[in-house]
């Protein structure tokens, strides 16, 4: 797979984000997961891809992470309520959806992130953190394009 497949399918996915989003640049959310895509880059750098995903399902909590993943699966406009856990929710999402997209991990595992964690700590994570480098700088330039940073104001 190219560059370029990572990039399209990172645009496409930032595109569907934003029709989710209910109030599009605005969105509290959105500034969120700009933050999450500036930061989370550097944290796999540091400690390594299933750490950094790992501290990124923490900071969402499993409830939140479930009722973006179902927004995003099923079409709903995810509101601003709770914004930095979804933030890190729908980052998380992407990232798996990624990997099960470049088939490192199975379907079913975007609904149980653990399993996902546990299978690419099983010699997988070095290759899914290369894989996945265009696509989530891909992501971190777009959500930079459009959301503004979190505690700014226009």
């Amino acid at each position: 797979m190219s560059t370029s497949d990572h990039v399209l399918n990172a645009i496409r996915d930032f595109e569907y984000l934003l029709s989710s989003l209910e109030k599009k640049e605005e969105s509290e959310v959105g500034k969120s997961f700009r933050s999450r895509c500036r930061e989370l880059p550097s944290l796999i750098e540091d400690v390594g891809f299933v750490p950094a995903i790992s501290f990124c399902y923490a900071k969402a909590s499993k409830a939140t992470y479930e009722k973006v993943k179902n927004m995003l699966k099923n079409g709903g406009k995810i509101d601003d309520n709770n914004h930095m856990e979804k933030g890190y929710g729908i980052y998380l999402y992407f990232v798996l959806k990624r990997l099960k997209d470049l088939k490192l991990i199975k379907e079913a595992y975007l609904d149980e992130p653990i399993k996902a964690l546990e299978e690419l700590g099983e010699g997988k994570q070095r290759v899914a953190g290369r894989l996945l480098r265009p696509y989530i700088v891909e992501m971190k330039k777009l959500s930079e394009a459009v959301f503004e940073a979190e505690g700014e104001i226009r």
